[in-house]
């Protein structure tokens, strides 16, 4: 029970200072790394090495995935929960048939919401605000629920 709490503790204090944008950006570079140890277990034959790293990208996508905005019913979160549903029910397969096809597929996905993610709200969060918005805000951060990344990324070990 102590190691429990000492582990919460150190990810309340790592994660605890970080701003949903960070958490979800830092989960969308653990699904990439996940997914490239991934393919190094396949092309290794290490079955382990392809499993253990293959069900913690699951694991992050799912995280990634309950993180969407449950509220919002917009073309951005449908978008998003639908991408997301599909990445979660292709990757399980490459499990069984070491398909690098749609491993590859999913790492484009996940890099591509990567970039968006650093381009549109990463990169916009560092510019100063000022007093006028001046035109829509981006629709992607919408789609996330603010608290609800922060509250349930201490089950995930990116």
């Amino acid at each position: 029970m102590a190691a429990y709490q000492q582990i919460n503790t150190y990810l309340k204090n790592h994660y605890g200072g970080m701003d949903p944008e960070q958490l979800i950006l830092l989960l969308y570079k653990g699904a990439l790394s996940r997914i490239r140890l991934s393919r190094e277990g396949i092309n290794e034959n290490n079955a382990k090495k392809k499993g253990e790293n293959l069900s913690k990208a699951i694991a992050i996508i799912s995280e990634l995935n309950a993180s969407v905005h449950s509220k919002t019913e917009n073309e951005s979160t449908r978008f998003l929960r639908g991408l997301y549903t599909a990445i979660l029910a292709e990757l399980p397969k490459v499990t069984l048939n070491n398909d690098l096809k749609t491993l590859n597929r999913a790492e484009k996905y996940i890099f591509r919401l990567k970039e968006i993610w650093e381009k549109d709200v990463m990169a916009k969060k560092k510019q100063p605000r000022s007093g006028t918005i001046k035109g829509p805000a981006p629709s992607l951060p919408q789609a996330f629920e603010e608290n609800q990344s922060r509250s349930s990324f201490h089950t995930i070990s990116v």
